[in-house]
């Protein structure tokens, strides 16, 4: 974090993941993200002053229009929606800026790390680095699973790892667990029997699924239930960013009548899929070993096929196990701010 430009007051509110890539950026980079920040950020005493003396109009603060008028219509709930407002109001002012800053992040990082804007002398960047990171179309277009370039040495040590997992493994991989703050969890400490919150919904997690892939990376699967429906969230770390998926599981007849037998005669499936007049194209390819954390069951052979449309906000995955069974989810990025209240059942 030595490189940050940013003041301390701010860095402190921002979240690590964050601010960990805040530090590998130019100084100018730093500066036009504090600025944007700034202008979008809402604070916690603005918010209390409209929620006790403009009516609540603290959800017309933090732009969430749809619960405003809700809230006026029903009084606040007949007063008891105001009362429990009081003590979640500084929590909804960090999710809204926790979006914020991962939104203007987003943005700076297009801009200053793939190319789109060279970075000066002054900021101490080579031209290296900066053709180097122009040329960084797949990470522009794949932000879900950005490979990075490996060298000689590091290509031998994954076809170690690849000639290794040719056998059934016995347990998963052992991951490096992120430090869980009590106060604060996150979407990244997600574990089966966990709770989480989110499109106004709670969820209930009721199966966990680790992949360890032929190339060294690992995922995480984790199944959510409510009284209506499923989802399935997908966990990927790319080094300190998080990305989050979520997707319903679909009939992969409904995808394509001949996807199935199209698979099974040229052991991969069409380069592009139409499905509710969205197309998807295919990203990325993967094989490896599927691990059942909530049943402990032995592991399974996998091989995986990742779509995105044009705008990398829709996803597709279609699964082939063991060679045999087939599962297709679609669905779309999700921001890992838009998950809250991530905590235990019991």
């Amino acid at each position: 974090m030595g490189n940050l430009i940013l003041p301390p007051s701010l860095t402190r509110e921002l979240p690590y993941a964050v601010t960990a890539q805040l530090s590998e950026l130019p100084q100018e980079a730093q500066r036009e993200f504090f600025e944007e920040y700034n202008r979008n950020a809402r604070t916690t005493s603005i918010g209390y002053i409209l929620h006790l003396l403009v009516f609540g109009t603290h959800y017309a603060y933090l732009n969430q229009w749809l619960l405003q008028f809700l809230y006026w219509f029903t009084a606040g709930g007949f007063f008891i929606w105001t009362f429990i407002d009081l003590f979640r109001i500084p929590a909804m002012i960090e999710s809204h800026n926790n979006k914020v800053a991962d939104q203007t992040l987003r943005h700076v990082l297009v801009k200053y790390r793939y190319g789109l804007k060279k970075p000066t002398t002054a900021d101490a960047i080579s031209d290296s680095n900066y053709s180097s990171a122009k040329g960084s179309r797949f990470m522009l277009r794949t932000p879900y699973d950005l490979q990075k370039k490996n060298t000689k040495k590091d290509n031998h040590i994954h076809l170690e790892k690849r000639s290794i997992t040719k056998i059934r493994p016995i347990a998963p991989r052992i991951l490096d667990a992120p430090e869980a703050d009590p106060m604060r969890l996150s979407i990244v400490n997600i574990k089966a029997g966990y709770l989480v919150d989110f499109d106004l919904t709670t969820w209930e997690t009721v199966q966990e699924w680790q992949f360890d892939w032929d190339n060294g990376n690992s995922g995480k699967e984790f199944r959510l239930i409510n009284e209506k429906e499923t989802l399935h969230l997908y966990l990927r770390n790319e080094g300190t960013q998080l990305h989050t998926i979520l997707a319903r599981k679909v009939n992969i007849h409904s995808i394509d009548r001949e996807l199935e037998e199209e698979i099974q005669t040229n052991n991969r499936p069409p380069s592009v899929l139409n499905y509710q007049e969205i197309d998807y194209f295919r990203e990325n390819t993967k094989t490896g070993w599927r691990h059942e954390l909530t049943a402990k069951t032995s592991a399974n052979k996998l091989t995986i096929w990742e779509y995105f449309d044009e705008t990398m906000t829709f996803f597709m995955r279609v699964e082939q196990i063991e060679n045999q069974t087939y599962k297709v989810t679609v669905g779309e990025v999700i921001s890992p701010f838009e998950f809250s209240n991530v905590l235990p059942k019991e």
